[in-house]
């Protein structure tokens, strides 16, 4: 049968009227923002970000990275962990539960692990709606995002609490990408009451102590050797932290001598759980020598914190730790803290779970009280 050529128009221009009409009418049915359904953040290298609107799936890549999520309600959407420091590496060590964030979140031990930020294929595999990572080469967090397909986001794991408003800064960034920013307030609100907490007490201190840390955590286990020079108890109870900066000028960790530390004079010493037990064993090696010549260990004022640092900081135990400090050195002006309930309530403000002092002190061996090593 031969349909003539002005039916054919016809039939033509019905079907198009028809496909027409159907388009907008499923234009104007769709949900508002079907059709863009991305959102764009600027990241903590100040890299703009183009990420879906709404995020069902993270993985978490180098130090500090998940710990930030675990301040948030975003566990559950971690889809994968790395090996390191989730109790898959090769070690002599246990090094699992020095993040204090493992404590809150032992779930994430049970995650499948991609090894590390290497092995792209198994990144891809998982699928991620987008990765957070705290590289701070900008020309690195390009190409990882490049390679993979997938929104790379830049976190600051060297921040620390005495410059707040960076890590408020982080906190703000985090709640808008996780669509969390009354999470994101709550943190920043609760932590700025204890920077104040801190500054009141700060100004009731007539008599600043002189203090040292040591047995910190920065790549590896260290004794009481591995020292900080930006050590946040002392800033913001107003000790004299008697070593200076990292001569790298990077704020963090590093090793010092006997020497250095005899000519420091400190009168208080404080020695991070994380190497109580290989201080202790440096302490015995010269303990006649330390006995004869520092005031803190002849008048037996060492004393033990919650682990610092381990895979970035562990931002709430400094807090925690500030209090233990001023408890120890300024006891007229911290007399009413009662540090367990002190530490308890601010793992909650930070987890969002209730975590337990005495356990946690298991966990992260001695916890608080004077170092018996006489």
């Amino acid at each position: 049968m031969i349909i003539p050529l002005r039916t054919k128009t016809l039939l033509l221009l019905f079907f198009t009227i028809l496909l027409l009409g159907t388009s907008l009418l499923w234009a104007e049915s769709a949900p508002p923002g079907a059709a863009d359904a991305h959102r764009t953040v600027t990241d903590m290298r100040g890299r703009t970000v183009d990420i879906p609107e709404d995020i069902s799936s993270i993985i978490a890549l180098s130090a500090g990275s998940l710990r930030l999520l675990s301040y948030f309600d975003a566990v559950e959407q971690v889809a994968a962990v790395e090996d390191s420091g989730h109790g898959r590496e090769i070690s002599v060590h246990d090094f699992f539960y020095l993040a204090t964030y493992r404590i809150a979140r032992p779930e994430l031990q049970e995650l499948p692990s991609i090894g590390s930020s290497e092995n792209h294929e198994a990144i891809i595999a998982e699928n991620p709606d987008v990765i957070f990572s705290s590289a701070v080469d900008v020309s690195r967090l390009d190409q990882l995002q490049a390679v993979l397909d997938i929104p790379v986001i830049a976190v600051d794991a060297d921040v620390e609490l005495n410059n707040h408003q960076r890590f408020f800064e982080q906190l703000q960034l985090l709640g808008e990408v996780l669509n969390e920013q009354q999470r994101s307030q709550e943190l920043i609100s609760g932590i700025e009451a204890l920077l104040a907490d801190f500054e009141q007490r700060r100004s009731r201190t007539a008599e600043p102590k002189r203090a040292y840390a040591g047995g910190m955590m920065f790549y590896g286990p260290a004794d009481l050797l591995r020292t900080s020079g930006d050590y946040l108890p002392f800033d913001l109870t107003g000790t004299v932290n008697v070593m200076p900066s990292n001569p790298s000028g990077n704020l963090q960790p590093y090793m010092t001598s006997i020497e250095h530390l005899i000519k420091a004079d400190p009168r208080y010493i404080f020695i991070d759980a994380a190497n109580s037990h290989l201080s202790r064993s440096g302490f015995h090696a010269n303990k006649d020598v330390y006995l004869e010549h520092v005031p803190a260990f002849q008048n037996h004022d060492v004393y033990n914190t919650l682990v610092y640092k381990y895979y970035g900081t562990n931002w709430e135990n400094q807090l925690i730790n500030t209090y233990y400090a001023g408890t120890v050195m300024y006891p007229e002006i911290y007399g009413d803290i009662d540090i367990a309930r002190k530490a308890e309530e601010i793992w909650e403000l930070f987890f969002q779970v209730p975590l337990d002092y005495p356990r946690v002190a298991e966990l992260q061996d001695p916890g608080f009280g004077p170092a018996d090593w006489y």
